[in-house]
């Protein structure tokens, strides 16, 4: 048994070197191939051909040079000569190349610029070309890769309706490719597979583009092998690698030189990701060693390419426990692609590593980087929050209607003003010396109609006001509820999910269940405030004053806020008289008295909590007042703290509504509430309730 695994061992390392050998080999004659036909092509330039010749040299010649200096040179030299000789598809595809030179180095005012002068070139032909697809998908690419998803499907959408109404296939094509790209960005990749196929399938209706074919079945196994579709994926491989070799036989039967070696790297990158998830490391390594064999190739440098060997090599060192190689390929690959999924491995590795503390670093930044990204669940939530104020849409919508009709009235008034000041202008001059008086009455009465007029101006223009207020007030408690909702969602999401990882101890799934607890608990309290100031804007909460024992509310809020309170500091309560009867709403009082004590717990961390009660019998009031041994409060923060969603620190939990709550529970109770701003060894809230 032992001389037989020897054998097959032998046998595998040799099949190994020896496909090494021969992609070696096929590099370096691609790369003497390159240099010849390079000198060949500038030889032919410098011969000053016709100008036929020379557009299709030049196009060669940036394709060699493509992503290089010298490429912008040869793109110009072909612009020129195209607009020399009016040859328009030249002067297209010089622009287009130039705008994705431009995209690849990230200058997209450069981008831009290159999309409109093609698209003004068409515009003044009344033609629609290949080239403004090519130009403005770079542009559409531009605001995706910008995180600008919104911008990105705008315009991938205007171009996508332009192709569609001119029955312009080629831009139809470039579109889906866009789509797709976009689809894959928002994680969306089962409806990219979808766009890309379609786009695949719309090519090869008019006529199979191999090169184009070579890209988007690149695209359409990236988001397979995301989604787990692994037998697709393989079938796909299997497409793919003919496409490889058919294009690398026309290389030979043409004499061009398409970057296939590019593709062969990401082909055995993407089969190396497939044997990983099929668990068989054995097969995942040899594909790796082939497109090692790539690495460090200047003729076939892509940043595609690049990405998916990094992301896979770093995948496969984390399965097999090789931490430190690991580090070293997604620590290189974040230096140029922070995205979702190199976070997320990132944290895997630390995670499996045994560094939970920088792992849990890692997948907070996992979860800042997917909130960009509008989640289902992200979506549903927020739809919940905007109907409590469908109230106050129908309100709105009722003032506007209002001022409407009053701007309508208020015409009809001036129109009757102006004709009735006519007639009586024409009677005074006719019976000036007999209605003297009675004119200068009707004067008078004019002036105080015109005065009434002018008040109503200025109630509609207050009233206006007032709407725009409102509605602006609406659109920011809106971004404000969606931001306090996301953070606490999000959290919960992210440690759940680290709760089914096979790897975690149980101390860190006691760690995670009390985060995703806490942060389950923030999000009810969001939700319970949100209906609570909902049901006093629009007068449904409801008060029951009665008499009830001070003492006992007090004694109840205390063991409710209990267990918020850190170890070490003491929750004391210290009335001043054993027991006083107050007429006012148990549950509303307690309400108050809670949401001012877990506010001191929040930022004491060391010292004492204390809850009393003071009579003030020559005011006829109680002062109840709730002091801590915390930070305390700026003094910039004093005048806001009663405000919406004002947070003392922004580092802490909480939502911003407990103390715009309580002030507005204080004053339906005919209290105040306020802060003592002598206080200095932390901070003191003094609710005053009349006796």
């Amino acid at each position: 048994m032992y001389k037989v695994f020897i054998r097959r061992l032998l046998k595998q390392s040799f099949l190994c070197l020896f496909c090494i050998l021969c992609i070696s080999i096929c590099i370096k004659s691609t790369a003497t191939n390159r240099t010849t036909r390079l000198d060949s092509l500038k030889t032919i330039l410098s011969a000053n051909p016709s100008p036929d010749v020379a557009i299709g040299t030049l196009k060669e010649l940036s394709d060699l040079y493509r992503q290089k200096p010298e490429e912008v040179d040869y793109l110009h030299q072909l612009l020129d000569i195209g607009n020399r000789v009016d040859s328009v598809q030249a002067v297209y595809a010089a622009a287009a190349n130039l705008a994705r030179y431009y995209y690849d180095a990230n200058k997209s005012d450069s981008v831009v610029y290159w999309a409109k002068y093609i698209d003004s070139i068409g515009k003044s032909r009344g033609e629609l070309s290949d080239g403004l697809f090519d130009a403005y998908s770079y542009v559409c690419l531009d605001h995706l890769w910008m995180e600008n998803y919104e911008l990105a499907m705008n315009e991938a959408v205007r171009l996508y309706n332009l192709a569609s109404n001119r029955d312009h296939t080629y831009g139809q094509i470039r579109c889906g490719e866009n789509l797709g790209h976009i689809y894959q960005a928002i994680r969306r990749d089962s409806d990219a597979v979808v766009v890309f196929q379609a786009a695949l399938d719309k090519q090869e209706e008019v006529g199979e583009n191999l090169t184009f074919s070579i890209r988007l079945v690149s695209y359409q196994l990236e988001s397979l092998l995301r989604i787990n579709k692994l037998d697709s994926a393989e079938m796909l491989l299997a497409k793919y690698k003919k496409l490889l070799d058919r294009q690398e036989k026309v290389n030979k039967d043409t004499g061009t030189i398409y970057p296939v070696e590019r593709y062969r790297w990401i082909m055995h990158s993407f089969y190396a990701e497939l044997y990983l998830k099929r668990e068989n490391l054995v097969k995942s390594r040899q594909a790796l060693d082939s497109a090692a064999t790539y690495v460090g190739k200047e003729t076939i440098s892509n940043d595609y390419a690049v990405f998916a060997y990094l992301y896979i090599q770093a995948r496969y060192n984390k399965e097999i426990g090789n931490y430190a190689a690991a580090h070293k390929y997604i620590d290189k690959l974040l230096e140029s692609w922070k995205t979702p999924d190199c976070l997320q491995l990132k944290a895997d590795i630390l995670s499996e590593e045994g560094d939970t503390k920088n792992a849990i670093q890692a997948y907070k930044e996992v979860i800042l980087e997917t909130s960009k990204i509008n989640n289902e669940a992200f979506t549903r939530q927020i739809n919940q929050l905007r109907t409590l104020y469908d109230l106050n849409d129908k309100k709105m919508h009722e003032k506007e209607l209002e001022i409407s009709q009053m701007n309508v009235n208020i015409k009809e008034h001036q129109l009757i003003l102006s004709m009735s000041i006519s007639v009586i202008l024409l009677l005074i001059l006719y019976i000036l010396y007999l209605f003297f008086r009675r004119t200068r009455r009707l004067k008078d009465a004019l002036l105080k109609e015109r005065e009434a007029l002018l008040e109503s101006e200025r109630n509609l223009r207050i009233a206006k006001d007032k709407a725009e207020e409102a509605n602006q007030a609406k659109t920011t408690f809106i971004a404000n509820i969606s931001h306090e909702v996301r953070t606490p969602l999000n959290a919960i999401v992210g440690f759940a999910s680290l709760l089914s990882d096979p790897s975690c101890t149980e101390e860190e799934k006691n760690e995670f269940s009390s985060i995703i607890s806490n942060n389950t608990e923030l999000l009810l309290n969001l939700v319970n405030d949100v209906l609570c100031l909902s049901q006093m804007e629009t007068g449904n909460l409801s008060f029951s004053i009665r008499p009830v024992n001070l003492v006992d509310c007090c004694l109840h809020s205390i063991e409710t806020i209990r267990h918020r309170v850190a170890e070490g500091v003491s929750l004391t309560f210290t009335p001043e008289v054993p027991s006083l009867q107050l007429n006012t709403d148990p549950l509303r009082l307690q309400q108050l008295l809670v949401n001012l004590l877990i506010n001191a717990a929040k930022f004491t961390e060391k010292g004492e909590i204390n809850l009393s009660f003071h009579l003030d019998q020559e005011r006829n009031r109680v002062d109840m007042i709730v002091t801590d041994t915390g930070c305390g409060i700026p003094a910039d923060k004093v005048a806001l703290i009663f405000n919406r969603f004002e947070k003392i620190d922004e580092y802490k939990q909480g939502t911003g509504l407990g103390l715009p709550i309580s002030q507005a529970i204080a004053e339906s109770l005919g209290g105040t509430i306020r802060v003592d701003s002598t206080y200095v060894q932390g901070a003191r809230f003094i609710f005053t309730h009349p006796c």
